[in-house]
């Protein structure tokens, strides 16, 4: 039995984790695995191939090992993502200490801090702009590569629903209702925990249903019960992140893009200039979360517009 099988052996006899975050626990381990083979397993060989053999490469592993591999993830992903792997590493030594192949868990997969780092600086205070959008979807271009349209397509859903990466997998090619021009999102993200968790509709623009439409074609997709993106999350967020440093936006997240629309639908206003076209009810009922998250979280105010409503709202209106 290799040493992914011990691991995975040992997580469902001791833990009460699902399947797929055994799956994802094992494959984080290995793929530190595959960093330090890239820095040169002889640095960590001596004296321990028998424990190589036995658990893996990472089992050689000492704290600075740990803290060098921490250092590297932060230029590569995000904080919930590193924490992820943090916790995978860490039921992993635990394992080896059990098992007699280390006498402690390593004090760096306790102590490690995962924290904002500069890449990650000002992103919940810098909200995307129109410039902002017109960049990335210039930077994403318009090509038949199956990888550039469905670069294109992950941006555009982020940009134009303000979904979650989550949301955003779960979508299937029948959820894209273009005669109607709507599209259901469903999330577990509060389901059974909130009324504003489960399955919502969103507007769907005739672009963004084109292209839907133009990827299930160009990949030849089997159903329509099919889901439109299929890479997994931390993906989404390199190629978000990838795409933001191309075009000067060094903050940029697959979340910014919710932070971006859900502010924009908070702004729209009517014919009159002033009086917002969505409730907060329907807003919330929008983007599937509560009034009072929308209002301390995700509405930015736009102080340039301020001045402007209040004058077209009649406010200031002389009184004859």
């Amino acid at each position: 039995m290799n040493w992914r099988s011990q691991y995975t052996a040992y997580l469902k006899a001791h833990t009460t984790l699902s399947d797929e975050t055994i799956i994802q626990h094992v494959s984080r381990v290995a793929s530190m695995a595959g960093w330090m083979f890239g820095q040169g397993e002889h640095k960590y060989s001596k004296g321990n191939v028998e424990r190589i053999r036995l658990y893996g490469l990472p089992a050689a592993a000492d704290n600075d090992t740990i803290r060098e591999y921490f250092d590297h993830l932060a230029h590569k992903h995000s904080v919930d993502y590193r924490h992820h792997i943090k916790s995978a590493l860490r039921c992993y030594y635990e394992k080896l200490k059990e098992m007699g192949a280390i006498r402690e868990v390593p004090h760096a997969i306790i102590s490690i801090p995962i924290r904002k780092n500069g890449f990650d600086k000002g992103r919940e205070s810098q909200i995307l702009n129109e410039t902002n959008i017109s960049d990335l979807r210039e930077y994403f271009g318009n090509s038949g590569k199956i990888t550039v349209l469905r670069d294109r397509l992950i941006f555009e859903c982020l940009a134009s629903l303000g979904i979650r990466k989550s949301e955003l997998l779960l979508l299937r090619y029948s959820d894209f209702k273009a005669d109607i021009n709507q599209v259901h999102i469903r999330s577990t993200k509060t389901e059974g925990k909130s009324k504003y968790g489960g399955a919502r509709v969103m507007p769907l623009s005739d672009d963004l249903a084109d292209m839907v439409k133009k990827y299930c074609h160009v990949i030849n997709a089997n159903s329509l019960d099919d889901n439109v993106i299929t890479i997994r999350d931390y993906r989404i967020w390199e190629i978000i992140k990838t795409a933001g440093e191309a075009v000067g936006i060094p903050w940029l997240h697959p979340h910014a893009f919710r932070h971006y629309c859900i502010t924009k639908f908070s702004q729209l206003v009517g014919s009159d200039g002033a009086t917002p076209i969505f409730s907060t009810a329907e807003r919330s009922a929008m983007f599937g979360v509560s009034p009072e998250v929308i209002a301390n979280t995700y509405d930015h105010p736009n102080t340039e517009n301020i001045v402007s409503k209040a004058l077209k709202s009649g406010v200031y209106s002389s009184v004859q």
